[in-house]
């Protein structure tokens, strides 16, 4: 069975030099525990990394406007989960995906301005399989 889900999370930076904006595409954890998102996903570190291996294979990772349309195209991605970052020596309360995405002019200022504080990924999801 599959069923579609949206999620929001927090941009971190704004780079008007490069055009990109950081953030996490995903969260999975918070201060340890499982992210449960407002309606009420939560996506396991496991789920996230074979979703971003899937996603950044892609020739297109594609970036839109609130899902109206393509606007840019996500150019970073670091699954940061809680084994790679012990095993990077990397100190964290966040785990999930960051990205970087490069969105047209008009999407950066959104951005710059505050208009748009965050990522709305959607995605269909699998829940009959273990992840």
């Amino acid at each position: 069975m599959s069923e579609r889900f949206e999620r929001t999370c927090d941009i971190v930076k704004v780079s008007d030099e490069l055009g990109l904006v950081f953030g996490f595409a995903m969260i999975c954890s918070k201060n340890g525990e499982p992210y449960v998102d407002l309606q009420d996903d939560v996506i396991p570190e496991r789920a996230m990394l074979k979703a971003a291996v899937s996603f950044m294979s892609t020739t297109d990772r594609i970036s839109g406007d609130m899902h109206a349309k393509a606007d840019g195209k996500v150019v970073f991605a670091f699954p940061l989960t809680s084994e790679i970052a012990k095993a990077l020596d990397i100190q964290t309360q966040t785990t999930g995906l960051l990205i970087a995405m490069r969105p047209s002019e008009a999407v950066l200022n959104k951005f710059k301005s505050g208009e748009y504080t965050g990522f709305s990924i959607g995605g269909i999801r699998r829940v009959d399989r273990e992840l």
